[in-house]
């Protein structure tokens, strides 16, 4: 290979290494109305698909969306050098990811039917309760943490679905697209019965994404709560 041909060669692959330097798969978890499948079948939208969008597009770093459960998503992070997925910057997590700025402050909550009158003072008082979580979230680690008998559902809607039939007295998650899933379901929205915790959510990523692109998130994301637009995007 004669050597101007070589170094076309060589300048290609560094190249294609760049691009692909600047795309992030994003592992995502459905939560309809915000989070959720197009009817296409391939591509994902909803609000909180349009916030992340916004972030990449000011990071100048194509994001791509793929839907998984929650288990398996959190799995494929740790393996995969391209992937990241929303998730709450808990202590045990903490070395797992590499982690952007926070993208939102959210609640981890008990949720109850809203005709369901129960006041709650602390986890031990659902000790005798039938307590639901989504397999593989957080919400549900925490509850065996504390000892809890949780029943695992592997999605949201199937979960509220049990409130709403009375087979759940409880329902833990974090209080994100509580709204367009109870509409989805067609119930009254569930109210809050325990707040469990209050998370920074960031974008956890795989421990090989490269430390400038990270800052680029970080920047986007600052950049974001400067102006106020992170407000813009109702995840209700």
């Amino acid at each position: 290979m004669s050597g101007w041909r070589a170094a076309a060669v060589l300048f290609g692959a560094l190249q294609a290494g760049g691009a692909q330097a600047e795309t992030l798969r994003m592992l995502l978890t459905q939560i309809p109305g915000v989070i959720e499948l197009a009817p296409d079948g391939a591509s994902m939208r909803g609000t909180g698909v349009d916030l992340m969008k916004e972030v990449g597009r000011r990071a100048g770093v194509a994001l791509r969306f793929e839907a998984y459960p929650q288990a398996r998503a959190r799995l494929l992070v740790e393996q995969q050098p391209d992937a990241c997925l929303p998730a709450g910057r808990l202590p045990e997590l903490q070395a797992k990811y590499k982690w952007t700025a926070p993208l939102l402050h959210m609640r981890l909550v008990l949720l109850a039917r809203a005709d369901d009158g129960r006041q709650l003072s602390g986890l031990e008082q659902a000790q005798s309760l039938r307590v639901g979580a989504m397999r593989g979230t957080m919400a549900a680690a925490r509850l065996k943490e504390q000892g809890l008998a949780v029943e695992e559902s592997a999605d949201y809607l199937s979960g509220l679905e049990k409130l709403r039939l009375g087979r759940l007295d409880l329902w833990a998650m974090l209080d994100v697209g509580v709204s367009s899933l109870a509409k989805h379901l067609g119930m009254a929205p569930p109210r809050v019965a325990w707040v469990m915790d209050t998370l920074d959510v960031s974008f956890a990523c795989n421990r090989q994404v490269d430390d400038a692109l990270i800052a680029r998130l970080d920047r986007a994301i600052a950049a974001m709560r400067a102006d106020g637009s992170m407000g813009r995007f109702d995840l209700r």
